[in-house]
């Protein structure tokens, strides 16, 4: 290097931050994990020490649900990404 700072990174070059569909992969991904966080605390609130079945089933669908647009928001993104040659 020639002793210069880079200025900000390049967040075209990044794996998640390439195109829209990448960064609702990501944004998706978010709230899988947050929803498992959440589905936790159920637990922690529940007056019987377990979520009820409604709680459970709430936060699996929420889950899944989140992950599959995630997978199909990201495997899209690679395609728009392939198209424009970055």
């Amino acid at each position: 290097m020639n002793g210069r700072v880079p200025a900000k990174p390049d967040r075209s070059q990044s794996r998640f931050f390439c195109n829209w569909a990448r960064k609702l992969s990501l944004l998706f991904g978010a709230v899988a994990v947050a929803a498992l966080i959440i589905g936790g605390g159920f637990a922690e609130i529940s007056s019987s020490g377990s979520p009820t079945a409604l709680e459970t089933a709430l936060v699996r669908w929420i889950i899944v649900g989140s992950l599959v647009i995630a997978v199909i928001a990201y495997v899209i993104g690679g395609r728009i990404q392939e198209r424009h040659g970055s």
